[in-house]
């Protein structure tokens, strides 16, 4: 039936939706218990960026820190150093950094990037919505890069926002950008204030409602439907018996006529 289907989608949907939510919460409580690094970001234009430091296995690119350091022949360095890692070794037992140290994976974190930046000593979170008038934006590119210059919205429009002009190191003079290309900076004060994903324990209650909810909705248009049911089987029973009685009647008054009109030709009449 369509409406059990159309309940049946809409529950999923949600479960996926608050599942996800769920998770990245989970994750942004993992990430305030790390320990925050502050690193220019070179794909944000040097910007200073907080990272995390992650127990997992690094890929190619990623910065990483020392954590618990075992130096064997290479030059000597201890925790708290930082390194990029160049390539990862034989065996998935450790990395090589881009000035050819080898590292194992137990003496090191990873490096993660956060959405927080420092910029003019403030703190600004990278928010990706649309942008309103007055607040500061920054330009990325579609693989989140940017030169890392930031500049105030004058004017909001349907697909794009206007803003106050700069030149790029390229010499390129930017007026404004599509939505899709920038990100809001909000002071992480303000950014509290933005809508953040609910506790996992409310998360787990409220689909638990919403489940009972749904499955209430289902049980009700269950019995409705065979209620209808029912009544069209009851309906059709009564059709039934009146047009038999209806045609008993007109058949008994056409016999009582005939028989009337016979006695009538009898007398003469």
């Amino acid at each position: 039936m369509s409406w059990f289907s159309a309940e049946a989608e809409r529950a999923k949907s949600e479960y996926v939706r608050i599942l996800r939510r769920n998770i990245d919460n989970m994750a942004n409580i993992v990430n305030a218990n790390a320990k925050i690094h502050v690193l220019a970001d070179e794909t944000l234009g040097g910007i200073k960026r907080e990272y995390v430091d992650v127990d997992r296995k690094a890929e190619v690119g990623e910065k990483i820190v020392i954590v618990n350091a075992d130096v064997q022949c290479e030059d000597p360095y201890s925790n708290g150093y930082l390194f990029e890692v160049e390539s990862l070794l034989s065996c998935s037992r450790g990395i090589q950094t881009s000035c050819h140290r080898d590292i194992f994976d137990f003496e090191y974190h990873v490096l993660e990037p956060t959405d927080i930046v420092h910029i003019d000593g403030e703190r600004y979170e990278m928010i990706d919505r649309k942008a309103e008038l007055g607040e500061k934006v920054m330009y990325v590119d579609e693989s989140g890069e940017s030169y890392g210059i930031v500049t105030e919205v004058l004017a909001v429009g349907a697909g794009v926002v206007d803003v106050a002009e700069y030149e790029e190191p390229s010499g390129a003079v930017i007026v404004g950008f599509s939505h899709d290309r920038y990100r809001v900076l909000v002071p992480v004060e303000a950014a509290e204030d933005e809508p953040k994903p609910a506790d996992p324990i409310d998360v787990i209650a409220s689909l638990a409602q919403e489940v009972a909810f749904l499955k209430r909705t289902v049980d009700r248009h269950r019995d409705e439907i065979d209620t209808l049911y029912k009544d069209k089987r009851t309906l059709g029973e009564e059709l039934a018996r009146l047009a038999a009685e209806v045609g008993k009647e007109t058949e008994s008054s056409a016999k009582v006529m005939a028989e009337a009109f016979v006695a009538l030709r009898r007398a003469g009449l």
